[in-house]
């Protein structure tokens, strides 16, 4: 009679076990698909019946605001739960949910649950534990630790791990300056996809920096980085093919990769393409569309930019004259650094009426403190 009792809630527990299984990889299956709405009908069941895989992706829906408006409450609420199950995505993901909290706490949890996922042979885990011992962040700076973790890490496929470890012997940090281990390294990581390692050895490559200077090398990594939408890869390719490094000067090839950098913020790029546009090379001439990315190149703070601006408005070139746009702008590129402007600012002086270096100097301080990079922050 125990036998069969036994037997028959094996059969039952086995088959609530599968149902789980297969419910929840229906659920994954949506999830993957973006089918959030299905997704969270059947991961929330799932997940409430205590299914670790479930509240681990039903804490990543939370998380990413993915069909469900973000909170952290849930967020919290299913990852740890997957978390405490041993699913070593939840505490990978955990440890980045506190990681971004950007407290001293927050940080010592981070830590932790990276630990936990590393331990696990998690290389994300790993990678994560190796960037707080490498920073200093919620546990005390090791070098040592860091490099350690990185290795395991890139070992398993994590190209983050190896990008860092390149970098770390390319500038020597923690490590005696070794140029043939970065390039070692960053070429790992360049061939599992990491498009900073591409963009790294293209820089190598071009500049020389511990390998013979091979313009076309470094095209060739710009260009596998360029066309994963690196924004700083598309303007050094931009750059080789402006300034004919590559043979000859291909100006359309040129302005195709300025304009892919520009679209997505480069405020070079920006600058580069508009000068472009107002010269008609390697594209129709189209002073409307110069302007535009002067303008936008100059909102991000490029002193360069800001100074082409003011001379735009202190000769009404595409724009009508204004004074006291010239004179804003050129004392915004004045304060950031490009000093070729200060003749500039000392010229419009002598033009403003009383009443406009007033206002003149009130736009110029807007300018000044509104249109500048992080390095003048």
């Amino acid at each position: 009679m125990d036998l069969k009792q036994g037997g028959i809630a094996l059969v039952l527990s086995t088959l609530i076990s599968t149902s789980l299984f297969a419910s929840t990889a229906e659920g994954e299956a949506a999830y993957n698909q973006q089918h959030y709405e299905k997704a969270f009908i059947l991961l929330s069941t799932e997940a409430e019946q205590g299914d670790a895989k479930a509240q681990y992706l039903l804490g990543k829906m939370y998380y990413n605001g993915q069909g469900v408006t973000y909170s952290p409450e849930q967020t919290e609420k299913w990852l740890l739960a997957s978390a405490n199950q041993g699913n070593a995505d939840a505490q990978v993901l955990l440890a980045a949910f506190f990681w971004y909290q950007n407290t001293p706490e927050g940080r010592i949890k981070a830590f932790e649950w990276y630990q936990k996922a590393a331990k696990q042979n998690s290389a994300d885990g790993q990678y994560g534990l190796g960037y707080m011992y490498d920073t200093g962040s919620g546990v005390a700076q090791s070098y040592e630790n860091a490099l350690i973790w990185y290795k395991k890490a890139a070992a398993l496929g994590n190209s983050d791990a190896a990008l860092a470890i390149g970098y770390d012997y390319d500038m020597g940090i923690g490590v005696k300056e070794d140029k043939a281990e970065a390039l070692k390294w960053y070429d790992k990581a360049a061939q599992l996809g990491n498009t900073s390692a591409q963009y790294n050895l293209g820089l190598m490559y071009e500049q020389g920096d511990g390998v013979p200077q091979n313009y076309q090398k470094a095209a060739s990594y710009f260009e596998q980085a360029g066309h994963n939408n690196h924004a700083k890869s598309q303007l050094e390719l931009g750059y080789l093919y402006d300034s004919g490094k590559l043979g000859t000067q291909n100006l359309e090839k040129a302005s195709f990769w300025y304009q892919k950098s520009a679209e997505q913020g480069n405020m070079y790029a920006q600058f580069n393409i508009s000068d472009m546009y107002f010269y008609g090379e390697g594209l129709p001439k189209n002073m409307e569309k110069s302007i535009e990315w002067m303008q936008k190149s100059a909102q991000q703070g490029y002193a360069r930019a800001q100074n082409q601006m003011g001379i735009y408005y202190r000769d009404g070139i595409g724009v009508k004259v204004s004074p006291v746009q010239a004179y804003a702008w050129f004392s915004a590129a004045l304060n950031h650094g490009y000093t070729e402007a200060a003749s500039n600012v000392a010229a419009m002086e002598q033009l403003l009426t009383s009443d406009d270096q007033i206002q003149a100097k009130l736009l110029a301080e807007q300018y000044s403190s509104q249109y500048k990079t992080e390095e003048d922050q």
